[in-house]
């Protein structure tokens, strides 16, 4: 997994979990409060992160979709 998706995976918004998986290596959330608009970072920062089967459940679609 690369950053560049972690950044893009829910759209507009950075994967709920991008702080918890990055941060030993930077201060992600500094990264984000300077490149988020304030109604992201608060859409961000109030979003629950998705159960992985859910996640799971809907990477398969995509790439079913993608064929």
């Amino acid at each position: 997994m690369t950053f560049g998706y972690c950044l893009q995976e829910s759209g507009d918004l950075p994967c709920a979990r991008i702080i918890q998986c990055w941060q030993a290596p930077f201060d992600v959330a500094a990264l984000l409060k300077e490149h988020l608009t304030p109604g992201q970072w608060k859409r961000f920062t109030c979003a629950e992160p998705k159960d992985k089967v859910i996640d799971l459940i809907e990477i398969i679609g995509k790439a079913k979709s993608q064929t």
